[in-house]
C-alpha cells in the first residue's frame, strides 16, 4: 500500500530557548488524503471559516474551540489517521561528545520517528512542512540518510521527500495543532485556557499519560520519549 506521511516539528533547533523539540507525522493511505482534506475543508465551512485560513496551534482561540476540538475528534475517529511523534529534552544533547552537527542529529532524530512509521513492502510520500529556503536541500539530505538507513536501495518503500507548505495539504495542519498540543504540554504552558481544553480532549481520547513513551502497538496515537545514552547506560 501507497501511504501519505506529513511531517512537522515544534522548537527543533538548540539555539529555540523551549527545552524540548518534537518531531511528528500524521500518516494515512494515500488513496484516503482527498477524502481526508474534503472532510477538513468542510468542517471550516460548516463554521464559516475560509479555507484559505490555516488551522494552527498559535491561531486558536475561543471563537474557533469548538472546531479545533471537532478536527481532534475527527482524528481520533478515523480509522486511517494514525500520528507519530518523537520528543526530545534538548538538554540531554551533547552533539560534540557524540561527534555530530546540530543537522546530523535532525535526520537522525526524523530516521527514528520515521522508522516505526515505515514498513517494508509498502511504498511512503514524504511531506514535511517547509521552514527556510534551504528546506528542499536539506530534506534531499535526509532522503538519502533515510535510503541508506533502510535499504532501501531500489527506491521503492521511500518515494520522495517533498517539502510542501501547510496550506497546500490541510491534513498537514491536523499534525500542527496535535505537535502543538504536545508541545504546550511538555513546556508546562497554562496562560490560555481553550488551549488547556484541546489538551485535555487528546488526553481524554488517548488514554494513556504523555510522561511515558507508548507502547509499541498503540499506531494511532504514538509518543516515543527520546533519552540519550547516557541516560540508558
Amino acid at each position: 500500500m501507497e501511504y501519505n506521511v506529513y511531517c512537522d516539528e515544534s522548537c527543533h533547533l538548540v539555539s529555540n530557548d523551549s527545552k524540548y523539540m518534537l518531531i511528528g507525522a500524521v500518516y494515512c493511505p494515500k488513496n484516503k488524503v482527498k477524502k481526508v482534506n474534503e472532510y477538513i475543508e468542510h468542517l471550516k465551512e460548516n463554521y464559516n471559516i475560509s479555507n484559505k485560513i490555516e488551522l494552527k496551534w498559535n491561531k486558536i482561540d475561543k471563537k474557533t474551540e469548538k472546531l479545533y476540538l471537532d478536527i481532534i475528534n475527527y482524528f481520533f475517529n478515523n480509522d486511517d489517521l494514525k500520528f507519530r511523534v518523537i520528543v526530545i529534552d534538548k538538554t540531554k544533547l551533547d552533539h560534540e561528545k557524540y561527534n555530530q552537527t546540530e543537522n546530523e542529529f535532525y535526520h537522525k532524530t526524523y530516521y527514528e520517528m520515521l522508522k516505526y512509521i515505515i514498513i517494508p513492502g509498502n511504498s511512503y510520500n514524504i511531506y514535511p512542512d517547509i521552514k527556510d529556503t534551504n528546506s528542499y536541500y536539506y530534506h534531499q539530505v535526509m532522503l538519502d540518510y533515510l535510503r541508506i538507513k533502510m535499504s532501501d536501495t531500489n527506491k521503492k518503500t521511500i518515494k520522495k521527500v517533498q517539502p510542501i507548505r501547510s496550506y497546500e495539504a490541510p491534513i498537514l495542519q491536523i499534525n500542527d495543532i496535535l505537535i502543538g498540543a504536545l508541545s504546550y504540554y511538555y513546556r508546562n504552558l497554562s496562560g490560555n485556557s481553550v488551549k488547556l481544553n484541546i489538551i485535555n480532549e487528546i488526553k481524554k481520547l488517548y488514554q494513556n499519560d504523555f510522561d511515558t513513551s507508548s507502547y509499541y502497538s498503540n499506531t494511532k496515537f504514538n509518543i516515543f520519549i527520546w533519552r540519550s545514552r547516557d541516560d540508558i547506560d
